[in-house]
């Protein structure tokens, strides 16, 4: 049998912890879950709005 990686490792404790938990907990960490990815969608969808600055002549702002 191999070693688990890392991300597998925290993932499968996370886990472990969400199976102890209450109804109530599991509901208030799904809608903080799907608040999460809601903000991550439109955090996606935000870079499409600063494509106009992804050039050369504007990558002496990248190390800023």
């Amino acid at each position: 049998m191999f070693a688990m990686s890392q991300p597998e490792n925290r993932v499968d404790r996370i886990f472990q912890e969400i199976e102890s938990f209450t109804d109530e907990e599991i509901r208030l960490l799904l809608m903080k879950m799907a608040d999460r990815i809601e903000l991550l969608g439109w955090l996606k969808s935000a870079e499409t709005s600063f494509s106009e600055w992804d050039n050369p002549e504007d990558s002496v702002y990248d190390r800023v």
